[in-house]
Order: structure tokens, then sequence, then C-alpha cells
């Protein structure tokens, strides 16, 4: 499940190795969580390439978004603009006539993005403000049906006579946002409003270090699921 918000190798050997644990002898298990991790990462890879393919592409676009020294944003189906609010946190000596403390700084908008959380964060950020979307488009066309409707996160409540008829609302309007060129107007708001920015990727060689912020080289596949 954790693989949708960004866990890392490490990560995931850890939540292996204690299922594991008291399976295998205890000198075996980081082997063998070492392993596993890998097999289990390169099964999703092979099983959901599309998926992974989208994943993948929010999080470089996130990547070179933050190392251009902006925050990650962009807007949903409805409107509504997000920015992640992950910036560097900075320590602060403080001396007393005590004793001298090293306090951490919170994180502040004027401070340079935090380009790891925001490169993991991008793809279930993503996905929550889609789910959001739904969600909100279900609330609206229920009270345009007049019918009651409560929800908690991703559960939808009504009263019992009426669950049939959220149900219905419920499913048009996955299909309706969903056959909506999601992925293709992200890269269209991304390019306007970062494409003039360039990022400086100290992973490349050093004659290629500079570079501008493209969004759609290479752009993801997209699957041939057709919601009616």
């Amino acid at each position: 499940m954790t693989v949708v918000y960004g866990v890392t190798w490490v990560g995931g050997r850890l939540q292996i190795a204690k299922q594991l644990r008291g399976s295998i002898p205890d000198d075996q298990l980081w082997d063998c969580s070492a392993y596993v991790v890998g097999e289990v990462f390169r099964a999703l890879r092979q099983s959901f390439a599309k998926a992974r393919g989208i994943q993948d592409w929010l999080s470089a676009s996130s990547r070179k978004v933050s190392l251009a020294q902006r925050p990650m944003e962009w807007v949903t189906p409805l409107g509504l603009p997000v920015v992640q609010p992950y910036h560097k946190m900075y320590q602060k000596s403080v001396s007393t006539q005590l004793q001298g403390l090293n306090m951490r700084v919170a994180w502040n908008p004027s401070y340079p993005p935090d380009t790891r959380k925001q490169k993991n964060a991008m793809p279930p950020n993503f996905v929550h403000s889609l789910d959001s979307t739904h969600m909100m488009l279900t609330a609206l066309h229920a009270h345009r049906a007049g019918i009651s409707f409560v929800a908690v996160h991703d559960s939808y409540w009504t009263h019992a006579c009426f669950v049939d008829t959220m149900n219905r609302i419920c499913r048009e309007q996955f299909v309706t946002l969903h056959n909506e060129p999601i992925l293709s107007d992200l890269a269209q708001f991304l390019e306007h409003k970062f494409g003039d920015l360039t990022y400086r990727d100290n992973s490349l060689e050093k004659r290629k270090r500079i570079q501008k912020c493209k969004f759609r080289d290479p752009f993801p596949t997209i699957g041939g699921l057709k919601f009616r």
C-alpha cells in the first residue's frame, strides 16, 4: 500500500522484515527482507507498468520544480490551487548563560523547497486532490438531487433510502472526472507556470547539469481503459 506514497527501499524492507520476524531466524532477517523487497518492487513495476510510469513522471516533475527553487503546485479540475508546503528546516544556535541550544526552525515559505519531500509527496498528494474533487462533485450532485450526503475521507454516507441514488451519483461523477485529460492538463499547467525556469541537476555530467524545466519529455504512456 505504501508504494504509492513513495516508500523507499529501506522503508519497504523494514515493513517486510516486520512481517517475517518470528518466521525465520533473526540472523537471516536482513538478507531475506532485502531479497523480498527487491522482488516486490520489481513485480509491482512489471504488473502496473503504466501506473508506475505516471507515478515516476509526477515525482520527476516535482523534483525539477523544486530544484528550480519553487514549491510544486497545480490546480485541481474544479479550479482549487494546491501548493506543497515542504521547505527545508534549519538549525539555529541559541546561547544562554546556562548553556547553548540548537533549535530546529520550522519550515517557512521563504526557505528553499525540500526536494526529497516535494518529490516523494507529489504522487499521493495529486491523487488525493483528484479524490477530493470526486467527493466535491458527488456532494454537489447529491445536493441537486435533494439527498443528504456526509463524507469522512473516502467513506460516503447518506440516509438508507437514498443509498442507490448516492451510489449512482458517485459512479457517474467518477466517470465524468476521469474521462477528462487530467495528465495532459497538468503538463500544460506546469509548462505555463514553470516552463521558463532552469534547474541544476548534479546527478548529470558537468556540461549537462543546467537543465530547462520540461514536462512532456518524456510524458507517461496513458492506458487505453475508457470509462462509460
